[in-house]
C-alpha cells in the first residue's frame, strides 16, 4: 500500500467495513485497524431497513444477505393479552425502494461477507489484534497509535475515521462530548430454537408485543428466534440473565413442559447519546462511535451504515478534487441532527409505546396504531418515517 495516502479505519464492525469496502471500491486506499484477533460475533443487530439494502445492492451484500437471512415483508405491534395484531405491511413504500421488506440477518454474518470480498483486493490491509490506544493529526495528515500484538506502531493517513464503537477510544482521545442519558433497565435477550410460529398464529418475522406487566420483542433468523425482555425492577444483571429467569420470561410467550434450548443470552446497558461533532479536522466519528440509541426498531446498525456511506461520498469528492474539506462539516449537519430527531426520537417513541402500563393508554395506544396500520395513506407515511427513508431525505436538504 502506497505510503501515507490512504484512509484508516477504527474498527471492523459493520460500519467500518462498509466505509472501507466503499472507499476501495472507488480507488481509496484503506488500512482497518480491529483490536480482537477476528470479526466480532455480535448478536445484537439483525435488521436491515430498506434504504439500507438499497446502499448494500451496488455491491452484491444484498442478495447474499438475503440468500443468508429472512426476507420480512410485514412487521407488527402484537397485544398479548388480546392477541390482536397491529400489521405493518412494507409493500407500500415499494415505489420508494428497490427493496420494499426488512432483511433479518445477524450483523456478524454481513461483516464476514464483505471481509470475504474486500480481503484480497490490492487497496485494502486489515489489521487484527491491533489497537488504536491514541489518535493525532495535523495539517497534512491523521495518525493512529497502535498496540499491535504488544508492539506499538504508529500509523498515518490523509484522514482517519473512528468506527471504534460505543467507547470509541477515537471520540474520547479527542475530547469530543457524547450527550445523552442512560436507561435505568438493561436490556436482556434470549435466543432459542424453539418455533413460536407453531403455537402464536399469524407472528411476523418482526413483533412488538406488550401487555399490562411487560413488553417484549420477538425477532426470526434463520433456525432461531430472539426474545428481547427488559430487565424487571429491582433484579440485580446476574438475575435477569440466570437460566431460570430466562426460561421463566420464555414461558410467558408460550408455556411449555419442558425447558427452551437457550442457544444463547446477553444483558447490555441501554443509552441515548449523540457525539457533539462527528468530524474535527482530518478524523471523523462514524456508528456507536457517533451515536447511540435503544436498539426498538432496529435504527443503530442502518443508521451507523447510512453514516459511512454519507461520509465516504464526500471524502471521495474531496479526495479527487471535486470538492474542498468543508464538507466534512456538511456531514455533521447532515448526518448529526437525524441521529437525535428521527433514529433516536423514533426509538425512544416505540420505548415508551411498550413500557406503558396503564390499561387505558395503552390500549387507546394500541387502537390508535391498529388504524394507522389499516389505513394504507397513514401507514405509508408511518413506514417511510420508521424504515429511515425520511431523515435521509431530510439529511440530503442540508446544505
Amino acid at each position: 500500500m502506497a505510503g501515507e495516502e490512504r484512509v484508516i479505519i477504527a474498527g471492523a464492525g459493520p460500519v467500518g467495513l462498509v466505509a472501507a469496502m466503499r472507499l476501495a471500491d472507488r480507488g481509496i486506499p484503506v488500512l482497518v485497524i480491529e483490536a480482537n484477533p477476528d470479526l466480532a460475533i455480535d448478536l445484537r443487530a439483525s435488521t436491515y431497513h430498506p434504504p439500507t439494502l438499497d446502499m448494500l445492492d451496488e455491491y452484491g451484500i444484498t442478495q447474499l444477505l438475503i440468500d443468508d437471512g429472512l426476507i420480512a415483508p410485514t412487521w407488527q405491534f402484537r397485544d398479548r393479552e388480546t392477541g390482536e395484531r397491529a400489521v405493518f405491511d412494507l409493500s407500500l413504500i415499494k415505489d420508494e425502494t428497490a427493496h420494499p421488506y426488512r432483511v433479518q440477518c445477524e450483523q456478524h454474518k454481513m461483516t464476514r461477507l464483505i471481509y470475504k470480498k474486500i480481503k484480497d483486493w490490492d487497496n485494502v490491509e486489515v489489521w487484527f489484534n491491533s489497537k488504536v490506544t491514541n489518535v493525532g493529526q495535523d495539517a497534512d495528515q491523521a495518525w493512529a497509535v497502535v498496540d499491535r500484538e504488544g508492539e506499538e506502531v504508529t500509523v498515518k493517513g490523509r484522514y482517519l475515521i473512528g468506527a471504534d464503537g460505543a467507547s470509541s477510544v477515537v471520540r474520547i482521545t479527542l475530547d469530543i462530548g457524547f450527550d445523552g442519558v442512560t436507561y435505568p433497565e438493561w436490556f436482556v435477550q434470549a435466543t432459542t430454537s424453539f418455533e413460536f410460529r407453531d403455537y402464536l398464529p399469524d407472528l411476523s418475522l418482526i413483533n412488538y408485543v406488550t401487555d399490562s406487566d411487560e413488553w417484549f420483542v420477538l425477532l426470526r433468523v434463520i433456525g432461531k428466534w430472539r426474545a428481547l425482555f427488559p430487565s424487571r425492577e429491582g433484579e440485580t444483571q446476574e438475575e435477569a440473565i440466570a437460566d431460570e429467569s430466562l426460561q421463566k420470561r420464555l414461558n410467558g410467550i408460550h408455556k411449555k413442559d419442558e425447558p427452551y434450548e437457550l442457544i444463547h443470552k446477553t444483558i447490555y446497558r441501554i443509552h441515548q447519546r449523540v457525539a457533539t461533532t462527528y468530524n474535527m479536522g482530518r478524523i471523523f466519528l462514524a456508528g456507536d462511535a457517533a451515536h447511540l440509541n435503544n436498539p426498538l426498531g432496529g435504527m443503530g446498525m442502518n443508521g451507523g451504515i447510512h453514516d459511512a456511506v454519507n461520509l465516504v461520498d464526500k471524502m471521495t469528492a474531496v479526495w479527487r478534487g471535486e470538492g474542498d474539506e468543508s464538507l466534512f462539516d456538511r456531514y455533521t449537519r447532515q448526518r448529526q441532527p437525524i441521529a437525535v430527531e428521527n433514529v433516536q426520537a423514533q426509538a425512544e417513541r416505540n420505548r415508551k409505546l411498550l413500557n406503558e402500563r396503564d390499561p387505558k393508554v395503552r390500549m387507546a395506544n394500541f387502537r390508535e396504531t391498529q388504524r394507522t396500520a389499516e389505513d394504507p395513506k397513514l401507514a405509508r407515511e408511518f413506514l417511510i418515517r420508521s424504515s429511515m427513508i425520511e431523515g435521509l431525505r431530510r439529511s440530503e436538504t442540508i446544505a
